[in-house]
């Protein structure tokens, strides 16, 4: 066990142990390189099947900027009218903000993810750097595809790593990511009770900090944090129960300001969030066929019909009693914003639950948000 994990685990409880992780990850993750010697590979979206990378011998994490650092050298490569996040990591890349990251798997998703496999090359070309192709249909076809494309990602990371990604490792991947998936459901299932143990800014916390944990010691964490919970205090009920959506939040003060209204953020439909590990992968089917339906599951826009996005809010929203949907849509992410009026008017035509829109950017004045979250709050509460 890593020095960091064994002081968090003996001399803090599990919230104060992730509170630590949270305030200076990179520091954990020089602790974690450094002592266990593994490479660090980069994802940026929860439908790259990080089993892959771990059964190679490789540690995966989930990219994600700074918060603080001003968007500068980016604006060179990237168009301003992309993603605001992505062209934040970007930014951080070509100002050397990653040392401890050896490479990255891109998934061939929307145009700005798709150049940062050229532009890593070029800027980076010590790097390792895959591409993964996905699909957005559900046909076997589509699906045999995408466990062909698995299959070639494994075979690179292999002769990356020097350790061939064979069906036990994948299996035995497979074991532990399903753990660790089980345990994230378990913490959010503590969010249905009417008065929930763990806020909305711990939850994502909680998640943040399982991106960067080497996933057999997030297990540990976690089953941890489970039976501190369940001695918890009760907490207030709150004023309102929020469900937010959105791609990727990375940014807590996003959840801090939804909170600050009195209400508590108890789901989400995010890929900082549920999206990435509410899918699970048959431990007894092909390992390649198995990841590739697992993660062909993954309800973000780029790879999935709105549909099938309602299918899943409207199941969030009836099982953790959400009586408010925030759209939290960052500046120029189109996929989210095509989906949002078909969602906004399926969500209250059908449900009867209202919904609202914030639009979000990287270091995004929260001013703003704060006053329309508390409207909406309000209109809720009446």
């Amino acid at each position: 066990m890593l020095p960091r994990i064994k002081e968090v685990d003996t001399m803090m409880n599990a919230i104060e142990g992730i509170n630590q992780i949270a305030q200076d990850m990179q520091a954990y993750l020089t602790d974690f390189r450094n002592t266990a010697g593994k490479n660090v590979i980069a994802v940026m979206h929860p439908v790259v099947p990080q089993e892959v990378i771990y059964a190679a011998g490789l540690h995966p994490i989930r990219l994600f900027p700074s918060i603080g650092e001003p968007i500068s050298l980016a604006h060179t490569n990237l168009h301003i009218y992309t993603s605001s996040i992505f062209r934040a990591i970007w930014d951080q890349v070509l100002k050397g903000h990653y040392p401890n990251v050896d490479g990255v798997v891109l998934p061939e998703s929307c145009e700005t993810v798709t150049f940062f496999a050229r532009g890593w090359k070029w800027h980076r070309p010590d790097d390792f750097v895959a591409t993964l192709g996905v699909r957005f249909k559900k046909t076997e076809n589509a699906i045999n595809f995408f466990s062909k494309e698995i299959a070639r990602l494994a075979k690179t990371m292999g002769d990356f790593s020097g350790k061939e990604v064979s069906a036990d490792s994948l299996s035995g991947a497979i074991r532990v990511y399903n753990r660790n998936r089980e345990l994230l459901r378990k913490v959010y299932d503590l969010r249905k009770d009417e008065s929930p143990p763990i806020s909305g800014v711990e939850a994502f916390k909680i998640m943040m900090v399982s991106f960067l944990m080497d996933k057999e010691e997030n297990n540990q964490l976690l089953e941890q944090l489970l039976d501190e919970l369940q001695n918890r205090k009760e907490k207030a009920k709150p004023k309102a129960r929020l469900m937010v959506s959105g791609p990727c939040i990375v940014d807590g003060r996003l959840i801090e300001t939804m909170e600050s209204s009195g209400a508590l953020v108890v789901a989400d439909d995010t890929n900082t969030g549920s999206r990435s590990f509410w899918h699970a992968v048959d431990p007894n089917q092909d390992p390649l066929l198995a990841l590739a339906r697992g993660y062909s599951k993954v309800p973000c826009p780029f790879a999935t019909s709105a549909d099938d996005r309602f299918d899943y809010i409207s199941r969030m929203v009836s099982e953790y009693g959400v009586n408010g949907v925030v759209f939290a849509v960052e500046k120029w992410c189109e996929s989210e914003k095509m989906d949002f009026p078909y969602l906004e008017h399926a969500i209250d035509g059908k449900l009867g639950v209202p919904v609202t829109f914030v639009e979000t950017e990287y270091l995004c004045d929260m001013a703003p948000i704060r006053t329309r979250i508390d409207g909406f709050v309000e209109s809720i509460t009446g």
